[in-house]
């Protein structure tokens, strides 16, 4: 089956399961952000904001499965340390209208990126190299 592709306004494609884990990526780091200006308390250099950047630049950069497993497995440990952490229950029950919809927002990125993220992986073809031929 041939994944689906979004063509973009300069012609190019890009498959919907790498274009929703980009937006996945950039929602985590946009939701950090939010919840900083809202007053959550956050290291000096936040992991929820640099790891999903960063892994949006790679993805960017070269879509293969390293990279699409990468940001899966960047969905994994982040959702997993936000659940297994008070603070996103916290924030949910803070009564903050801007923090608990940022956390929501961070959630739903969290799922939504392990959900896309293991779609790209899945779909994304192999790379073969020149010495394997």
């Amino acid at each position: 089956m041939e994944p689906e592709n979004i063509t973009r306004a300069d012609g190019t494609t890009r498959a919907a399961a790498i274009a929703a884990t980009l937006a996945a990526l950039l929602l985590l780091a946009v939701s950090v952000v939010v919840q900083i200006v809202a007053g959550a308390d956050y290291p000096t250099v936040p992991p929820g904001l640099v790891i999903p950047l960063v892994a949006a630049g790679l993805l960017l950069w070269r879509t293969n499965r390293w990279t699409t497993g990468l940001a899966l497995a960047i969905g994994v440990f982040i959702g997993t340390g936000a659940f297994l952490t008070p603070d996103t229950g916290d924030h949910l029950s803070s009564g903050d209208t801007v923090l608990v919809v940022s956390t929501v927002a961070e959630v739903v990125a969290l799922a939504g990126l392990v959900v896309a993220g293991a779609m790209a992986t899945l779909r994304t073809q192999p790379q073969t190299s020149a010495r394997a031929r």
